[in-house]
């Protein structure tokens, strides 16, 4: 199962009810009571909404994912790719969670059931198996991560939330090289 679906098939439903409604661009973004953006107020579309509440749940599946990779990793690689995790998704963990309250927006409190799935599975891995996977796993998640984000940047209609989105992507092509090194340390 491909989390890129399963993290967007919310979206998708939330687009296509709002459209059965005849609700239009006006409820995509959230408006001042006389129905005019109210100056100062940034709009917030469903794809900010939904990209913001991913990163989190992203950040927080980096910081689990590190936390194991530090006591199950055999090579000394890997530890270190997971305490690099841990550091700097903790930081983008503080910035995604203070941007979502300023702008009302749902603060989830794990990794989605997906993700939390998929460190249960690398979890059950030992020893060399455990630095593959967990490696794989770290390559997969942030091509996908920084394909995510790049979106956000490009197709985002709050600019706190692009701005946030844009201040990631250079550490997430960090990470991607960092995990493409491991994986090739590791034999993977």
């Amino acid at each position: 199962m491909h989390r890129r679906f399963v993290r967007r098939a919310p979206l998708v439903g939330a687009i296509a009810a709002l459209a059965l409604a005849g609700a239009g661009g006006d409820a995509l973004a959230h408006r001042h009571p006389t129905g005019h953006h109210h100056r100062g107020h940034h709009r917030l579309s469903a794809w900010d909404k939904q990209w913001l509440m991913m990163s989190i749940e992203g950040d927080r599946f980096e910081i689990a994912g590190g936390k194991l990779a530090q006591a199950k990793g055999a090579n000394a690689v890997i530890r270190s790719l997971g305490a690099r995790l841990v550091t700097d998704h903790s930081k983008s963990l503080a910035d995604a969670v203070a941007v979502a309250r300023k702008l009302h927006v749902e603060v989830p409190g794990e990794p989605s059931p997906s993700q939390q799935w998929e460190l249960q599975v690398v979890g059950s891995f030992s020893g060399n198996d455990f630095d593959r996977w967990y490696a794989r796993l770290e390559v997969q998640d942030h091509v996908q991560d920084i394909q995510e984000a790049s979106d956000e940047v490009s197709d985002g209609s709050s600019r706190k939330v692009r701005k946030l989105a844009k201040s990631d992507l250079p550490v997430l092509q960090q990470h991607l090289t960092l995990a493409q090194q491991a994986l090739q340390t590791v034999g993977g």
